[in-house]
């Protein structure tokens, strides 16, 4: 491996693939949902509605984030939209 293979290898492993956010919002949402329905005495309620909140704005943040980094990657090429 040359040094510019590394330096690649080394910048994308700095760059989150999603996967973190597909799984720890929802989680994370779902347990302060669980703790409101748990203090407002509404049990399945706000958590299913929180971790649903949280999984879509995963899906959400994901979808537009691949949307501007491949229109990153066109710029300059001869293919691009004007």
């Amino acid at each position: 491996m040359d040094d510019s293979q590394g330096r690649e290898l080394t910048r994308s492993m700095h760059r989150s693939t999603g996967s973190f956010e597909l799984v720890l919002s929802p989680v994370l949402l779902g347990l302060f949902g669980f703790l409101a329905d748990r203090w407002l005495g509404t049990l399945p309620v706000l958590t299913v509605i929180c971790v649903l909140v949280g999984f879509s704005g995963a899906c959400v943040r994901l979808y537009y984030g691949y949307k501007h980094e491949m229109a990153q990657h066109e710029i300059g090429q001869p293919w691009a939209k004007s």
